[in-house]
């Protein structure tokens, strides 16, 4: 389970990376897509980065995760979980917190995500004595 990277919004699973699985090409290419386009520079909590590098790359995509979780964009959630991934191998996961204020993102990079455990459901029978007519 080490190689999974897991994304967590208010310590809830939402999405998760597998490292095992190979990732398609077309995917590979769309991710330097995006390298290419912060290759002309980022703006990370108000501060811009001309050439900014891995680590605020990564606090980058990790925001804007947060930001396509928040807006209910799945397919640009999926992306940027994969450029996580990809990108940053020892990234093992990432927390996000709403709050009153927006979001908070944390980058674990000492916790091996677990996949939570399925909570067993709880079936009661109540047998009713049989109606009669």
């Amino acid at each position: 389970m080490g190689d999974v990277l897991g994304v967590l919004v208010d310590n809830q699973p939402q999405l998760e990376f597998d490292r095992n699985r190979p990732v398609p090409q077309e995917h590979l290419e769309h991710l330097a897509l995006m390298d290419r386009k912060m290759d002309g520079g980022i703006v990370l909590e108000g501060q811009a980065f001309a050439e900014p590098d891995l680590d605020a790359r990564t606090r980058f995509v990790a925001a804007n995760l947060a930001n396509a979780l928040a807006q209910g964009k799945d397919n640009l959630a999926m992306a940027l979980t994969t450029w996580l991934g990809v990108r940053r191998p020892d990234l093992k996961q990432v927390k996000i917190t709403s709050g009153e204020l927006g979001f908070t993102v944390d980058l674990d990079y000492e916790s091996p995500y677990r996949r939570p455990e399925p909570e067993p459901q709880v079936v009661q029978f109540h047998p009713r004595p049989p109606t009669r007519h």
